[in-house]
């Protein structure tokens, strides 16, 4: 038998045999206890900095609210906004340690909204002031029709105070069922394959035709927050799922442990393995490679292994995803609010893969007591997460590629425009190369030096009712009277030509 003999000091063992094993571990915690504590101190000093310098940092940023409108018989697919997805991922920078640390800087963000308000549905895109232009590029490259034009934000219209005497509010953030990288179904699924054109039934249009049911002062929108991952993490843990699918075996750095029975322990090891027959260290926990569990998978495993490996293949951006529905508080209803978000967001899901779901904490319920005393301070915490589109609080990011995303905000196609839609009636065209600027003196623009004072009585003579402007015939009973006072000013002075015959 292998023993160890260890050698203390006279006074040590003095006071190992003479004190208490208590007093000895109240005494161990004054002299090391203070290390955790402080440590947790110092991660609760760097959060509050970080997020100090963050929120700075974010209060410095100028933003731009765009509506973008789309001509009725415009051309649009999904694939459209894929590409719009693709073309804004280069905003991602690589951001240093010192812009961090000092001066908060984080990756830049879009919000991407659906709104419905009274009955209107708007499409809306939140950008900083400096990728305007990149948003407004991609999105002409894909939809050369459209409009885009900028607005004035809409989130004032709720209180910020809960409970509130006129207005009730309802919401909650969408969550993941399963890990990440299993995707939702896309708009590639939604082709209806018994028609000869495979024609595509548009997914968003559920939403969109609940989202014009609004009546006055009814209100229900949705926000998706997508920001450029810092990382590859989806990429890394989709890789490691399909090849624990495969069979393959999973490479590992050898503990510390390990690689000193390797290199010293290797002949104890070894003489143990072939007389006690039981393993040693790591090779213990060693399984045997499964060659053929490629040939063994199921249908609907093949299935899941080709839908991941397709969405870790493309862009993928963080993403959080809310809404916020909010009515007059007489005749607001939580429950239709709940299964209309229910059944909207489901349609998205998949049996095999993943589907979203409501995040429990983020939802104003009162159901219980103790849900009673918290939906107040849910409430203001929804609408205050909305109005700042905030990205940190509230429920985990999640990860979706551009398809998903395009999936959820598109534009409807052609043959699936509703009437709630704030679209464009008619295309708009740019004026030719050609065309030129008319100078000052130019004849042909002779009202470019009008006034103020006369473009305002023209429109104060426009507005006059069409009794006032008769002018006297000679068989009309005002035939002496005054024609000055029944003359406008603005007509007897400057639009009767002084060449009219009489």
């Amino acid at each position: 038998m292998l023993g160890i003999a260890i050698s203390l000091p006279t006074t040590v063992l003095h006071y190992i045999n003479t004190t208490p094993l208590p007093l000895i571990a109240a005494q161990a915690l004054l002299v090391v206890g203070w290390i955790p504590i402080f440590g947790v101190i110092i991660w609760g000093l760097t959060h509050i900095w970080m997020d100090y310098k963050q929120g700075k940092y974010n209060a410095a940023l100028r933003w731009q609210l765009l509506e973008i409108r789309v001509p009725q018989d415009a051309i649009n697919t999904p694939k459209g906004m894929e590409n719009f997805f693709m073309n804004i991922s280069g905003v991602k920078s690589a951001i240093t340690w010192r812009e961090v640390w000092l001066i908060g800087k984080f990756q830049s963000f879009f919000s991407l909204e659906i709104v419905g308000s009274e009955g209107n549905v708007r499409f809306l895109i939140r950008t900083i002031d400096k990728y305007r232009d990149l948003v407004e590029a991609a999105l002409y490259a894909q939809y050369p029709e459209a409009q885009i034009i900028e607005v004035d934000d809409y989130v004032d219209v709720l209180p910020n105070e809960y409970p509130n005497e006129e207005f009730e509010v309802f919401g909650s953030e969408m969550v993941f069922a399963e890990k990440s990288y299993f995707p939702i179904r896309t708009y590639k699924e939604f082709e209806h394959q018994g028609e000869k054109d495979f024609r595509f039934k548009d997914p968003l249009l559920p939403i969109i035709e609940f989202l014009g049911k609004m009546k006055e002062r009814e209100y229900f929108w949705i926000q998706i927050i997508i920001q450029p991952p810092d990382s590859q993490t989806l990429v890394k843990e989709g890789a490691e799922y399909l090849n624990a699918m495969m069979g393959k075996e999973k490479k590992q750095k050898p503990s510390a442990f390990g690689a000193l029975a390797e290199n010293v322990l290797w002949l104890p090891k070894g003489i143990l393995t072939q007389v006690a027959g039981v393993g040693f260290g790591e090779a213990a926990h060693e399984e045997k490679k499964d060659d053929f569990r490629m040939f063994r998978m199921t249908s609907h495993e093949r299935l899941i292994m080709d839908a991941v490996a397709e969405k870790i293949s493309k862009v993928t951006w963080k993403t959080k995803i809310r809404w916020v529905s909010s009515g007059p508080k007489k005749k607001f209803s939580r429950g239709l609010m709940a299964s209309s978000a229910k059944g909207m967001f489901a349609t998205f899901n998949h049996q095999y893969m993943n589907r979203l779901g409501l995040f429990a904490p983020s939802v104003p319920k009162n159901d219980y007591i103790w849900q009673e005393w918290q939906m107040a301070g849910k409430q203001r915490k929804l609408v205050s997460r909305y109005k700042r589109r905030s990205g940190g609080e509230g429920a985990d990011w999640l990860y979706m590629n551009v398809e998903e995303l395009a999936t959820l905000f598109h534009f409807p196609a052609a043959d699936a425009r509703t009437p709630v839609l704030s679209n464009v009636g008619a295309r708009r065209a740019e004026a030719p190369d050609t065309l030129s600027f008319a100078s000052k003196e130019d004849p042909q623009l002779p009202n470019w030096k009008r006034t103020i004072e006369e473009t305002k009585e023209e429109e104060r003579v426009r507005s006059l009712p069409e009794s006032e402007l008769l002018l006297p015939t000679p068989t009309s009973p005002t035939e002496h009277a005054n024609v000055e006072q029944i003359m406008p000013a603005a007509i007897r002075e400057s639009d009767v030509p002084p060449n009219l015959p009489i």
